[in-house]
């Protein structure tokens, strides 16, 4: 993923893209994994190619917090004594592939990869089932993990969902998420916005939020 600055605390994002590691855990957030367009079963009625390319997401990075080593990830800058981060990753959608005759003849088809299938199908009750899963391979069996909303959303003409969620991890603070995945039919953004309990950003992440594109 590239990063280049626009102003003091401006960044946009292009093309080239980058799975986020295990560092990203060890600093109370967890990676998100990419999700499709919500319906209330089935999503992106139309299929995510039919929606339009996109070149670029831009977000304000609120004063105070830092680029880390991990591609995509900002901290407070009194971290860890402030917990709360910002983790940002693209997800490209894989080009129509070239099928081999047992793939044809196992009825797979050339435009439809198992990215792009999970974007087309996921549903609330998936999205629960994969995150609570990895929060308790992470944190236990005590995660508490759950979904306070899951609304559509839509950014300058892109699709896409406004997730919130929490997660106690035993013996800890309750973590708070609000999550922003915007649709095309090559990428997908994901912003992760996390915060703990004693945390207060309140306006600065609002701020963040209200300022996010994609071109």
């Amino acid at each position: 993923m590239t990063i280049n600055r626009l102003k003091n605390d401006v960044i946009t994002t292009k093309n080239n893209s980058k799975k986020l590691g295990k560092a990203a855990i060890c600093l109370m957030t967890v990676a998100v994994l990419t999700i499709s367009f919500l319906g209330n079963s089935i999503v992106a009625k139309a299929g995510i190619k039919e929606l339009n390319k996109a070149k670029s997401c831009s977000f304000i990075v609120p004063s105070g917090f830092k680029p880390t080593e991990t591609p995509g990830l900002y901290v407070n800058e009194h971290y860890p004594l402030e917990s709360a981060n910002i983790l940002y990753s693209i997800t490209e959608i894989p080009q129509d592939r070239v099928l081999t005759n047992d793939e044809v003849a196992r009825g797979e088809k050339a435009d439809t990869s198992e990215v792009e299938a999970l974007y087309d199908e996921l549903t609330w009750e998936m999205y629960q089932e994969i995150q609570e899963a990895n929060y308790k391979a992470l944190y236990g069996d005590n995660v508490n993990f759950t979904i306070e909303s899951f609304e559509d959303s839509v950014i300058d003409g892109f699709p896409g969902y406004l997730i919130k969620t929490n997660f106690t991890p035993e013996g800890s603070q309750t973590i708070h998420q609000t999550i922003y995945i915007m649709l095309s039919s090559n990428r997908v953004f994901t912003l992760v916005y996390s915060w703990a309990d004693d945390d207060y950003f309140d306006e600065a992440f609002a701020e963040s939020m209200a300022s996010i594109h994609v071109r």
